[in-house]
């Protein structure tokens, strides 16, 4: 008899994956990543192997980077001060533009941690646990993208 630590990852990752290419947008990431209500996604290259991760952590750290300007309460003079933090602040939504141009190259983990479809959800729930991650991409013994398991998988047959 089966016990629920013994279910294999394959029986439960969904095979149906949203990837991205190194050379995506952080648009076009942000933009797939809220149309579809998840919270990271598996990075490949052209033959499907597993190459990055890249998360809404990833791209929350870029917004992070936006220099929002301070207001210096003891200046003597606030009007040239407002003015100037006006000028700058007017900036921002540029600078968070350009941000958003930049390539999924520059802000993926590129040193991503993949399971096998034989593992068990016990291997795949310490790794997350571990890790604090909410996916692993899970791939063949090539390193391609085969599937992907997620926490709310495994909660779900330990739910059961």
């Amino acid at each position: 008899m089966q016990t629920k630590t013994d279910v294999k990852v394959k029986e439960l990752m969904t095979t149906d994956v949203i990837a991205f290419k190194p050379s995506d947008t952080i648009r076009q990431v942000a933009g797939t990543l809220r149309a579809n209500r998840i919270s990271g996604a598996p990075v490949i290259d052209d033959f499907r192997r597993v190459i990055g991760v890249i998360s809404e952590a990833d791209v929350m750290k870029l917004t992070a980077t936006v220099p929002f300007p301070d207001i210096d309460p003891l200046n003597p003079f606030p009007v040239f001060s407002l003015t100037a933090y006006m000028k700058k602040v007017k900036k921002i939504p540029d600078e968070i533009d350009a941000l958003f141009e930049g390539y999924v190259k520059d802000v993926m983990s590129k040193k991503p941690v993949t399971i096998s479809p034989d593992d068990s959800i016990s291997n795949a729930a310490r790794i997350m646990h571990k890790n604090d991650f909410n996916r692993i991409p899970v791939v063949d013994a090539e390193g391609k993208l085969v599937g992907l398991i997620a926490r709310e998988d495994i909660i779900g047959v330990f739910a059961q």
